[in-house]
């Protein structure tokens, strides 16, 4: 992301082999820090996560499973829902616990929508 939205280039890292996961059962969970290739912070239009789970399948996992703490309710219907989430929320930008906005706001200790004004602040 830059500012609020979702960049075009997608890149996937930390996953040159996954060549591992052949025959296993691998379990996604998409917790709050991004800081390995399986996890994100929030599933919003789903993007995202078909990129990563279209490359987990071409090593024949076993099974795969995603669990998400959030998931953004988007009137797209073609939007990825994980197998397991925690709170539905609204199609609206959050900042907070580790979700940032061009770096910014990630240490909050609970989760918020960031308000036009404040975009605009912190805007790159």
């Amino acid at each position: 992301f830059q500012n609020d939205q979702s960049m075009q280039d997608m890149q996937i890292m930390g996953g040159d082999d996954l060549s591992k996961l052949t025959g296993k059962v691998c379990f996604l969970c998409l917790l709050l820090i991004l800081f390995f290739m399986f996890c994100k912070d929030i599933v919003g239009t789903g993007r995202t996560m078909k990129v990563l789970l279209n490359n987990i399948e071409k090593c024949k996992p076993k099974m795969i499973k995603v669990a998400s703490l959030l998931v953004k309710r988007t009137s797209r219907p073609d939007g990825y829902r994980p197998d397991y989430y925690g709170f539905e929320i609204p199609d609206l930008f959050v900042v907070g616990y580790a979700l940032d906005y061009n770096e910014h706001f990630r240490d909050l200790n609970h989760i918020c929508v960031i308000n036009d004004h404040g975009k605009a602040k912190y805007r790159v």
